[in-house]
């Protein structure tokens, strides 16, 4: 009997844009946002510069993309659609809660962050530019999750947005903050991420979770 192939992974971005992506996140890292330009990323991934500009029309929509790249693994989207999560928030919380925790681990995404708040001031429009690309898609599904968990009678509060924030506050105060501004250089390890994850879930639960009466 003849052996029939597997069919081949569907790639989320061709090979080539991949590359260049991942060329162009590396260089915002090492040489910052003013020190990258579209001719370096090419020599880093190993393309020609007219392929870059095939792809994306300037180094704004470069990097936009680049963000999206860093981003594009957050599994929020997912989690905050799950059945299982928007019938127990304390199981999508601590799913997204823990999400968040990981996102922030890895020494690169601290220093992303870190370069868009060094460089805001030469380049205003590249904070907005990176919490649109990044921050603002996840930020709103968290929201609309929060909001369909009120609306069938599970979380009350009068202001999602503020309490995503909250939410999130409980995370990245202990576990982010610090890093960004050079004050801890360690990662937090696994545990420690998974305690902080628990406690933030049982602290927004005791303040929003609605009692039976």
């Amino acid at each position: 009997m003849k052996k029939v192939a597997a069919p081949a992974p569907v790639l989320r971005v061709p090979p080539t844009q991949e590359a260049v992506l991942d060329a162009a996140v590396a260089s915002f890292l090492a040489r910052g946002y003013g020190g990258t330009s579209i001719d370096l990323v090419a020599r880093d991934a190993g393309v020609a510069r007219r392929t870059i500009y095939n792809q994306f029309k300037s180094k704004e929509a470069l990097f936009d993309a680049a963000v999206r790249q860093v981003w594009r693994d957050f599994p929020v989207l997912e989690i905050t659609q799950d059945t299982a999560a928007l019938s127990n928030p304390e199981h999508g919380l601590t799913l997204v809660g823990q999400a968040v925790a990981d996102f922030w681990a890895p020494p690169e995404a601290v220093a992303l962050l870190r370069m868009v708040i060094a460089e805001g001031a030469i380049f205003p429009d590249l904070a907005p530019r990176f919490m649109a690309a990044g921050k603002e898609p996840a930020m709103k599904a968290l929201v609309t999750y929060l909001e369909t968990c009120a609306r069938r009678g599970i979380l009350t509060f009068s202001d999602a947005v503020r309490v995503a924030k909250q939410f999130l506050g409980l995370i990245n105060e202990p576990l982010l903050w610090l890093r960004v501004v050079g004050a801890e250089a360690r990662a937090p390890s696994p545990a420690e991420r998974k305690r902080v994850v628990q406690e933030a879930v049982s602290v927004f639960l005791s303040a929003y979770a609605r009692r039976p009466k």
